[in-house]
């Protein structure tokens, strides 16, 4: 995570790094202020009848998609610079409690590192393949080689700039800082991800410490003085879980304000591309249509890996219960007692800011919110179209 952090200094994100990082972040932070106050200018004069242009890529649908583009890349940067100067603090609690893990029959996550690279590599892969398509379905494969920059700029910063506004000067900085907040955009959920997966992995360990103690009691013979041990070492299982749970909450209190905005953004460009498929139908050539479809299954696959992979946070911190329960009876003591009660009626998740809570239902939630949203677009649509 400290690796990420520092390649995260390129785009913005500098945390308390050096004074030449951080008056960097804040060019970046000023140049995407600029951009979003412009965009939402754009967005009052369309809607107050003032524009001169509110067709194509200038309507109000296509004004307000650019100024929820930058006001996600934006508060991207904000939360994730907030985040970045927090984690070190962070980093120093979750290695101290590390100490309490330091019992008998605790494993190590020898792959938990690789897992970690597998999936960064593998959604800054899926982003810049995106990314790439987004560029090439604006400008299309048979454009100039001096007008790409020209025609990239005016498609897809339609809802800021006109024909008669476009300059070099102006069009350089904007495809810089473009560029800048598609990757802010996907740096905050790669974030929630890696993070989630890190907390998720502590509590398997612990996990299978709990079913490695339990088949271990079966098979000891019980004894006044190995009981006294087991309570012991219980105990110990025990405050473990409870320091698990206190860093979970520390973890929400620095990540709650990114997974609620994260999600908000990642649910609203979900139904825009529904809203425009259906509208526009799977109008351009064939080259378009696959970005539609590429663009539209990323976005789901991206806000799905957050959901399930912050609710695995939750799923795993009940995933014991099953093995306290089956415990052998003889072996049953106060202290399993207590543990048993702590991990059911103790709710360990990660949410967006107290709103909600990131479970697995959540994502058939949204699933249901979205096909809702689909039916009635298509209702109102076939009643226009009569």
């Amino acid at each position: 995570m400290g690796t990420i952090f520092r390649g995260a200094r390129w785009f913005g994100v500098a945390g308390s790094d050096s004074i030449l990082w951080q008056l960097w972040g804040v060019c970046v932070l000023i140049l995407l202020i600029a951009i979003q106050c412009g965009a939402i200018v754009k967005v009052i004069r369309a809607l107050a009848g003032w524009a001169r242009d509110t067709s194509n890529q200038r309507s109000v649908t296509a004004r307000l998609a650019g100024a929820m583009f930058y006001a996600a890349s934006l508060l991207s940067q904000i939360l994730c610079w907030r985040l970045s100067y927090q984690w070190r603090s962070l980093v120093k609690f979750w290695a101290s409690i590390e100490w309490v893990l330091s019992i008998k029959y605790v494993p190590q996550d020898r792959n938990l590192r690789g897992r970690l690279i597998a999936v960064s590599v593998f959604l800054s892969g899926f982003a810049m393949v995106e990314h790439l398509l987004s560029i090439l379905s604006t400008t299309g494969l048979d454009c100039p080689f001096s007008d790409i920059l020209k025609m990239y700029i005016l498609k897809s910063h339609g809802f800021l700039l006109m024909e008669q506004d476009y300059d070099n000067a102006i069009a350089v900085p904007v495809f810089f800082i473009s560029n800048v907040a598609t990757v802010l955009w996907n740096f905050q959920d790669l974030l929630i991800v890696l993070i989630s997966i890190g907390l998720a992995s502590r509590y398997h360990r612990l996990n299978m410490c709990v079913a490695t103690v339990c088949t271990k009691l079966k098979e000891e013979k019980w004894s006044k003085d190995a009981e006294v041990l087991q309570v012991y070492m219980w105990r110990k299982i025990r405050e473990a879980y409870v320091k698990q749970g206190i860093l979970v909450r520390k973890v929400n209190d620095a990540l709650g304000s990114l997974i609620l905005f994260s999600n908000f953004f990642n649910f609203y460009f979900i139904c825009l591309q529904l809203f425009l498929g259906i509208t526009q139908g799977m109008s351009g050539d064939g080259f378009q249509q696959i970005y539609y479809l590429v663009s539209l299954l990323w976005v789901c696959l991206r806000s799905g890996c957050v959901v399930l992979a912050a609710a695995d946070v939750y799923e795993h911190s009940r995933r014991a219960l099953p093995c306290l329960y089956s415990c052998n009876a003889r072996c049953f003591n106060i202290e399993i007692e207590r543990l048993q009660d702590q991990l059911s009626k103790d709710n360990v998740a990660l949410s967006g800011l107290g709103f909600f809570y990131l479970t697995r239902t959540v994502l058939l939630q949204v699933a249901s919110s979205v096909v809702t949203y689909v039916l009635v677009l298509i209702q109102y649509d076939n009643s226009d179209k009569s």
